[in-house]
């Protein structure tokens, strides 16, 4: 799913999606976690004390971005793995820690594909790989883009 898309679930005027260009420093407070909700990309306390700092419409904050929206643009950043660590925690229960928090310029431009890379072992002289395990961390916010989005 594109982020214009993406977006546009929470935000239907959003008429253009960008990256930002530099990084922005979020204080976040008590007041913005005691006013905010469990499992909801625009209500947590990311999202409040990222709408209060920039002065914007809304803010969708995921696990690994962050949209800033203002009128009908929004600015994409992503979000380093201190505050990934705060989302996750707070959507489980444990509150989102006051304190000062970045949101980074994007390592990839919207619509430039990521290059592959391959994976460590497959250059291995051992022959066989291990098995991908994937896990699923549960009792956080959904997936931004993924079908359970309302």
């Amino acid at each position: 799913m594109s982020a214009i898309n993406t977006v546009q679930k929470y935000f239907p005027k959003v008429e253009e999606v960008f990256d930002a260009e530099e990084n922005a420093t979020i204080e976040v407070t008590r007041r913005d976690e005691a006013t905010s909700k469990r499992r909801a990309h625009g209500e947590c306390a990311m999202a409040i004390a990222s709408k209060r700092v920039f002065e914007a419409d809304g803010v969708i904050v995921s696990l690994s971005k962050a949209f800033v929206v203002k009128g009908k643009k929004a600015y994409r950043y992503d979000l380093p793995e201190n505050v990934s660590r705060e989302v996750i925690s707070f959507d489980r229960g444990s509150g989102f820690s006051p304190g000062t928090y970045q949101l980074k310029v994007p390592a990839h431009a919207l619509g430039k594909a990521k290059s592959p890379g391959k994976h460590p072992r497959e250059n291995s002289k051992r022959g066989s790989r291990a098995k991908n395990q994937h896990h699923m961390t549960q009792g956080i916010r959904t997936v931004l883009g993924s079908k359970e989005i309302s």
